[in-house]
């Protein structure tokens, strides 16, 4: 038995963008980091395939969004959901020290996404940690582009 089993039961994803416009918001963050797909080794499409697959459906869902503005480029918008309403984490651009500034982080690859993700929002770990478990997964996906495609 494969997966399809249970697709059933999961809960449906409300998409508010279409996915012509993801991609397009998808194509524009890649634009901004020179993403090169083409640099990547054979071992890592796995994991470059799930997290662009969260990004897209992030983006769909509303739960992500680009900004851009004149003094800090392009940054990128996490809407949350906290208990006592919604929330926004903002995303600055990466910058070459916040990835020198990751060598802090050690080995750990979760570590190291919390840490960097802490970094570009200005939330301490603790505020990261503090997320649902929907929410730490975009983040997570985030951190994944950051780390691995850019």
């Amino acid at each position: 038995m494969g997966i399809e089993q249970w697709k059933s039961l999961a809960p449906k994803k409300e998409n508010k963008i279409s996915e012509e416009s993801t991609r397009e918001q998808l194509a524009k963050l890649m634009a901004a980091y020179e993403t090169d797909l083409d640099d990547a080794a054979p071992e890592q499409e796995a994991a470059i395939n799930q997290i662009m697959g969260r990004l897209l459906s992030a983006f769909m869902q509303g739960k992500l969004e680009l900004s851009e503005d004149t003094e800090s480029g392009l940054s990128i918008k996490q809407h949350i959901k906290r208990k006592d309403g919604k929330d926004t984490i903002t995303y600055r651009p990466l910058k070459g020290n916040n990835k020198v500034k990751l060598e802090n982080a050690g080995n750990d690859p979760t570590a190291r996404m919390h840490y960097l993700m802490d970094i570009l929002s200005g939330y301490d770990q603790d505020a990261i940690g503090k997320l649902s478990a929907g929410d730490l997964r975009v983040t997570e996906a985030l951190a994944g582009f950051f780390i691995v495609l850019a």
